[in-house]
């Protein structure tokens, strides 16, 4: 029996979220009632199901209006004859036939709607014959969809197998075509590759793809980025359908392919948990494994053009084609080369971590007199507040904050506090990097971290399955774990980082010739700013002074408030402002870009790169002062933070194409924020240093100069 499992809370959450809302007869808001009624009367119907399990969690709806639509659809469906709830039930006609009178009755106008459905026909072919002829007739399409369904058959992400390639080149049909026999997935990645030189690729996730085929745009490139590059709109490229949802909306971090199709093409799809449930693919009829590929590659057909259209009204299409696609598989090379990660040096780490640990927990034993779990807030609480009677916030039910910020502001008045904050900081080492780390290592005893660029508001860059970009900087016992990373033998890591990258950029959109003029006098730019706001010369500055700002002048960029900076500071709010005001009169720029940048944003409803990239920012329309507060400091901060990541995409281009041009062995490995790593051949340190300052500082030309610092070393931590 092929049994569908349903979650009646999430079932009802999920609609919630995704149908307009609107009331019932009774006055209810029943928007999450009638979308689950309807996607379980889709589901049940397709034909793909014998049964279905129907059950409730516990999970605590956000509202009382879903609360009582929970409670509703649960009494609705035990009214029906056949249904067990919760329980197991059979798909009968009868049943069916409930679920559609149950719609009528919910929906305002009495009638059920049909929804938009594919109706694209499916064929299977493994015959190596038809396969060719399918190619050759894909051949004389402008565009061709494709998608590749894939298994991992192992614990490394190498481990990837395929088991088959849909395409769809027409609105009509579709076919798939498993791996099998003479058709593999080298046969197939091949035929794809001489697919891209004549006709548009078009998929779901690109990234993922790359390693069957590399598409003709890619093997034939050497050039880098091209700011007035407009051969995209005459010559075939490749299309991703998730990049360019993403760039269209990208505060929705979790696009699916039926995500994309509801969204573009207003036809629901089942997500692949509902219709394999946690059945393996290569188990799974061929049918509804050829169906569910099928539709992907029709989903990913029909809605590249109104993507595509979107992009280009919204002068986006120059950003998508020659940043962001380019990015997509130098990305995927960084992931496949990986780092070489010494787990013997990952061990000693940690084992060095313990001690240290130890000896911190016995200290803090010592000063509090008795032994206690220091990871439980609550006992900790106890301790520091009702044993040590140290000051503390106003008690809630949970016990008392012992949050980091709480905790630092009492490590002055007892020595226990400092030794909690460093032990919370050397366990979280231990636990995600010197243990955590391990378990990401594979065979080739390289870490292959994932790369993602459809996930952060500003277009920066994420890392996931490690989190390389979150290795630690601010203590020395934290930076070390750089140790454990190396090049292979012979080889050195080149490392490069942009200097104060936001900050040259908040200078250049401001305009302020104050600021222009303090990169263009000296290295040190906090000293400068701190010699024009305390009005000293800047000989005599101070490191107190040098150190207020320096914290003045990231937080401007990040749009701070005088109590977030008075809190960075331990100072007071008054002085805070004061020195707030006294940046602002320095450089009077500044505050009229912010003020600028927040009436752009109200006026248009979004923010703006300087390459064009939009963030919406829907918080500036809301009654919520403090909604409306963070959005007025995402309309400050945006166009810096999203210019800076574009600036570093455009400067991987450069690096990576370079290279390739030079035909070099070194290989670019990382990207961490505003930093790149080579993994770098012994007779080539020289022209790769050469190469990442150079590309790094032209890949944007500013009111102020770019700096780019380069050094290089056997590990992570000396090239850093």
């Amino acid at each position: 029996m092929n049994k569908l499992v349903i979650d009646g809370v999430k079932l009802i959450s999920d609609a919630y979220d995704s149908v307009p809302v609107f009331t019932g007869a009774d006055g209810h808001q029943i928007n999450g009632l009638y979308g689950a009624f309807y996607k379980m009367k889709e589901l049940l119907s397709s034909g793909t199901y014998d049964g279905f399990d129907i059950s409730f969690s516990e999970q605590a709806p956000c509202t009382e209006s879903v609360k009582w639509q929970i409670t509703r659809f649960s009494e609705l469906l035990s009214a029906i004859n056949g249904m067990t709830v919760p329980g197991e039930s059979s798909v009968t006609p009868d049943v069916l036939a409930a679920l559609e009178e149950t719609l009528k009755g919910l929906s305002p106008s009495g009638k059920v709607v049909e929804t938009p459905k594919f109706k694209h026909s499916m064929t299977i072919t493994s015959d190596l014959n038809e396969v060719e002829e399918i190619f050759k007739k894909a051949s004389g399409a402008s565009t061709v969809s494709y998608y590749f369904i894939t298994e991992k058959e192992g614990k490394d992400k190498s481990d990837i197998k395929a088991l088959g390639l849909a395409l769809c080149f027409d609105e009509a049909s579709a076919v798939y075509i498993p791996v099998v026999n003479f058709i593999t997935t080298a046969y197939l990645g091949q035929k794809l590759s001489e697919l891209s030189g004549g006709s548009s690729l078009v998929t779901f996730d690109i990234k993922e793809s790359y390693r069957f085929f590399t598409p003709a745009e890619i093997t034939d490139r050497v050039s880098g980025y091209d700011a007035g590059d407009m051969s995209f709109a005459d010559k075939p490229r490749c299309f991703d359908v998730l990049i360019g949802a993403y760039l269209n909306n990208p505060l929705k971090n979790d696009y699916e392919p039926w995500d994309i199709s509801t969204e573009y093409l207003g036809i629901p799809m089942a997500r692949k948990a509902d219709v394999f449930g946690k059945e393996l693919l290569s188990s799974s009829a061929e049918e509804k494994v050829a169906d569910y590929a099928c539709k992907i590659a029709y989903i990913s057909f029909a809605s590249a053009p109104p993507i595509r259209a979107k992009l280009a009204k919204t002068g986006m299409e120059k950003l998508f084609y020659n940043v962001e696609m380019p990015l997509s598989y130098i990305l995927y090379a960084m992931e496949k080369e990986g780092i070489i990660t010494r787990r013997d040096a990952l061990k000693d780490y940690g084992d060095k971590l313990l001690v240290r640990i130890e000896e911190l927990e016995k200290a803090i034993y010592g000063a509090s007199g008795c032994t206690f779990n220091i990871n439980s807030p609550k006992q900790l609480g106890e301790v520091l507040f009702e044993k040590l009677g140290l000051p503390a916030e106003k008690k809630t039910k949970s016990g008392y904050s012992t949050a980091a910020e709480v905790l630092e502001k009492l490590a002055p008045q007892h020595k226990i506090v400092a030794d909690i904050l460093e032990y919370r900081g050397l366990t979280k080492l231990k636990s995600t990097y010197a243990d955590g780390l391990a378990a990401f290592i594979e065979k080739d005893d390289r870490i292959h971290t994932s790369f993602n660029q459809t996930i952060t508001a500003t277009g920066r860059i994420s890392s996931t399955e490690p989190n390389l970009q979150n290795i630690p900087m601010r203590t020395e016992l934290g930076r070390l774990i750089r140790k454990v990373f190396v090049p292979k033998d012979g080889y050195v890591f080149a490392d490069a980082d942009y200097s104060q990258i936001e900050l040259r950029i908040l200078a250049h959109m401001s305009g302020d010739q104050g600021l222009i003029s303090a990169y263009h006098e000296g290295d040190d730019i906090h000293a400068i700013t701190a010699s024009k706001v305390f009005h000293v010369p800047f000989s005599e500055v101070t490191p107190l002074q040098r150190r207020n700002a320096k914290a003045v002048n990231f937080g401007i960029v990040y749009g701070i408030s005088s109590f977030g900076l008075s809190q960075d500071l331990s100072i007071s709010v008054g002085e805070a402002k004061d020195y707030m005001e006294k940046y602002f009169e320095t450089y009077p720029g500044v505050r009229s870009y912010q003020d600028r940048a927040i009436q752009d944003a109200k006026d248009k409803g979004y923010s703006e790169t300087l390459f064009g990239r939009r963030r919406p920012i829907p918080e500036l329309k809301s009654g919520n002062y403090n909604l409306k507060q963070f959005g007025e400091r995402v309309a400050m901060n945006a166009p810096i933070q999203g210019t800076a990541a574009d600036i570093m995409k455009i400067a991987m281009i450069n690096v990576y194409f370079r290279i390739k041009r030079e035909n070099l062995k070194s290989r670019l490995i990382l990207q961490i924020h505003d930093e790149l790593v080579i993994e770098t051949a012994p007779d080539e340190v020289e022209k790769v240093s050469e190469i990442l300052v150079e590309e790094m500082e032209k890949a944007v030309t500013l009111a102020v100069p770019m700096e780019v610092d380069c050094h290089t070393g056997s590990d992570w931590y000396e090239a850093k």
